[in-house]
């Protein structure tokens, strides 16, 4: 069964491009960023990190059509 490997990252990669596609927030891939890109840096918590994705989201007027 050589096609599990395969079929298990191509599953990976469409739930992570509908996470992408309706604008859901994805703490762990936040989590692997910053230790992989800022090791010395405090990430935020899940709650700050919730919060900050919709202030991004909300808060700049004209990014979206409705």
């Amino acid at each position: 069964m050589r096609s599990w490997p395969k079929l298990r990252t191509g599953v990976r990669a469409i739930g992570e491009a509908t996470r992408r596609i309706i604008g859901a927030p994805d703490y762990e891939r936040y989590l692997a960023h910053m230790r992989r890109l800022h090791p010395a840096a405090h990430p935020l918590t899940r709650d700050q990190f919730a919060r900050q994705c919709l202030e991004d989201r909300y808060s700049r007027p004209g990014s979206r059509c409705c």
